[in-house]
This record gives structure tokens, sequence and C-alpha cells, in this order.
């Protein structure tokens, strides 16, 4: 898939799934759900509240669990909870993907891991792997951001970068440190005179704290007019975690991840 059109479409061919809205939906949301209703991408179930949503997402009743009013906070609590949520693997990551240069990129995590360490890091890796796949893509190539290309010590984000380029983690190629610039631009990384099967051609960008992913893709949204939309990784069943302040685009388009990333 290239495109979220290619997002949409096979939302369609997937669909209707059952969708469990926790909380109230707000204007844009309840257009993006009349949209995605006529469709065929999905029927909606809404809860007044978090746990009930989770709840039945866990039990198959719904098919996805979308944050929607409720506070972030309540949402997370819900989905983390030991006994009765929905965390699958040591840790949940925030995918934010957006489409640019003709395909779609992704970005992680600038929504709920604060400050990874080094393994933190390495489980994010781990569950963009199956996002990947069912984006298409079959062994995702994973940048480690830091602002520069080379290991400084006085800069432990390019420490941990050169890490994980070192570590065998299955299912992806992961390169580290690049800057944004050589990690996706194949023009600056042979002007930066940067090897590597990663370098310029990334599918993910890996950074280093939420404070990062989440000023990039905010920025992303605000400064561009790329398609965006997001997911959840980690999770026994797919989540996705909206802003309230997102368009009925965007939230259109992450129904369908939503949808795409119910399947097995």
């Amino acid at each position: 898939m290239n495109s979220f059109t290619d997002v949409l479409t096979e939302a369609q061919r997937i669909g209707p799934k059952k969708i469990a809205i926790a909380g109230p939906p707000n204007e844009e949301l309840t257009e993006a759900l009349g949209l995605a209703g006529e469709m065929g991408i999905c029927e909606p179930v809404i809860f007044d509240d978090a746990l009930s949503a989770v709840a039945a997402t866990r039990s198959g009743e719904t098919d996805v669990l979308m944050k929607s009013s409720v506070s972030t906070k309540d949402f997370m609590k819900a989905v983390l909870d030991k006994d009765h949520g929905l965390r699958k693997g040591r840790l949940i990551s925030h995918v934010f993907i957006f489409e640019a240069f003709g395909r779609l990129l992704m970005v992680t995590d600038g929504g709920i891991c604060i400050r990874p360490t080094l393994e933190e890091k390495a489980e994010i890796i781990k569950n963009i792997i199956p996002i990947a796949h069912r984006l298409g893509i079959e062994t995702p190539k994973v940048a480690v951001l830091t602002a520069i290309e080379k290991v400084n010590p006085k800069m432990p984000e390019t420490v941990d970068a050169a890490k994980l380029a070192e570590m065998t983690i299955p299912g992806c190629l992961v390169q580290g440190p690049l800057a944004v610039d050589n990690a996706v631009s194949p023009e600056a990384a042979e002007t930066k005179g940067i090897p590597g099967p990663v370098a310029g051609h990334a599918d993910v960008l890996l950074v280093s704290s939420v404070e990062v992913g989440n000023i990039f893709a905010k920025g992303i949204v605000y400064f561009s007019s790329c398609p965006v939309g997001g997911v959840v990784g980690g999770t026994s069943r797919s989540v996705t975690l909206l802003s309230r302040s997102d368009t009925t685009a965007t939230k259109l388009n992450t129904l369908a991840l939503g949808v795409l990333m119910s399947e097995p």
C-alpha cells in the first residue's frame, strides 16, 4: 500500500467491522463514522466509558477500539489493565502514519512511551513489524533518528541508535544514527556519503522521546497537507488513539487503519 486511498480501499474490502468508541463522538468523529459506514468500513458501538469499550473489544464483541471523548489517561489505564486490558507484549506504543514521497511512512513513538530506554526502543521496533506487514511492507526499514549521523558520547541518543543497529531484531532492518534528511532522502544520503540498506529509504522513523515524536507528528499535520492516521502497537486487539483536534479526514483514515489492523 502506498497511500491512504489504498488503505481505505482495503478497509472496504475487509469491512464492515464493529468499532468500540470510547466516549461520545465529537462532530468530526461523527462525520467520519458516517462516511466509514457509507463506505462499508465499520459499524460503531458507542460506550460511555473506556472500561466498557475495552471489555467489549477484549471479548470479541467488537473488532477495534477507538478513543473518542474520554481522557487519554482513562483510556490508557483501561487498555493497560493487567487483568482486563489489551496489552500483549512488554509495552505498547503509538504509531503515527503519514503519506509522503508516494508511500506510507511511520513515526514512533510520539504518544505513549515518554522516554524509552534502549530495551524499550527495541520493543517499540518489534511492535511496528506486524503493523508494517498489514501495510504491505514485508521487511520494514527502521531509521533510528538523531540530530547527527555519527555516534557522540555526549549525545546518548546516538549511542542508543548505534546499539539498536547492532541488535538482531527479526523481521526488519535497523540503521542508526540517522538524521531525518538522510533517513528518507536518497539524495541526502548520497550527498553525505551514508551507505546502508535503510539510508534514504526508511519506512519507520524511530524517535528518542515522546516530545520529539509528538512535535514531529504535529508538525506534519499543521505544516503540510499530508494525509495522516494513527494506531497503537503491542496490543492483543486493534487499538487506535486519536487527538480530539484531529480532522474528519484524519479520523476516517484512522478508522480504516483500525479495521486493517484487526485482521490476523
